[in-house]
């Protein structure tokens, strides 16, 4: 049984990803899809820069919420059935929202970075990761001006910072550490072609001002 609740988390945390809310308000409110303009990236970003910081700001927020829904679903359930599993099984389903949100069945599997999911995600896993991201995030954005290097760092601190507290003797905590590195990794291989402009120097810096 203990399996078919995984596979539930699994599915059922990947259909929830796949709700990709910066698509579906830009198709509902601008008439436009948000992936046919700026970056091409369906993501809070790309929707503050092509649609102006309300929009980005409200498809961050949705993102927020349903990876949120989606994991403390799974708390629940795992907190009633087995206890000692709620913590692998909360970091499972983030991952796997996080590939929705980056590969949504619901709209032909070109979604965005998983950001937002993945900093939710560490939050559900544990508090103290969730900070570290965001400071780290916030501090690098600052100085950079540029999102996508803040996004990388903050996704790196996840499992780094999780090292720090992680029971290695503890077999439940390691695979949570794991799922951790493939959440981060997953995030920093699909800001890849922000690396390549990093590097060349042709990467946008960070702008409230709608295009």
């Amino acid at each position: 049984m203990i399996y078919v609740w995984f596979a539930v988390a699994a599915i059922g945390g990947y259909l929830i990803g796949s709700l990709n809310y910066s698509i579906i308000f830009s198709k509902i409110f601008m008439h436009s899809d948000v992936r046919s303009s700026g970056s091409g990236n369906a993501g809070s970003t790309n929707m503050m820069r092509n649609y102006g910081w309300k929009a980005g700001l409200i498809t961050l927020l949705t993102d927020f919420l349903k990876t949120f829904v989606a994991t403390i679903g799974v708390w629940a359930i795992f907190t009633l059935n087995y206890p000692q599993l709620v913590q692998p099984a909360v970091a499972l389903t983030g991952l796997c929202c996080c590939i929705g949100h980056c590969f949504p069945v619901f709209f032909k599997f070109k979604g965005g970075k998983g950001v937002a999911v993945g900093a939710i995600t560490s939050l559900m896993v544990d508090w103290r990761c969730f900070v570290i991201i965001i400071i780290t995030f916030l501090v690098f954005t600052a100085i950079s001006k540029y999102v996508s290097l803040g996004s990388m760092l903050g996704a790196a601190a996840f499992p780094i910072s999780l090292a720090f507290i992680t029971d290695f003797s503890d077999m439940c905590q390691v695979a949570t550490f794991i799922i951790s590195i493939l959440v981060a990794a997953l995030i920093i291989f699909l800001h890849r072609k922000n690396i390549v402009r990093l590097i060349t120097g042709k990467e946008s810096k960070l702008s409230f001002n709608k295009k």
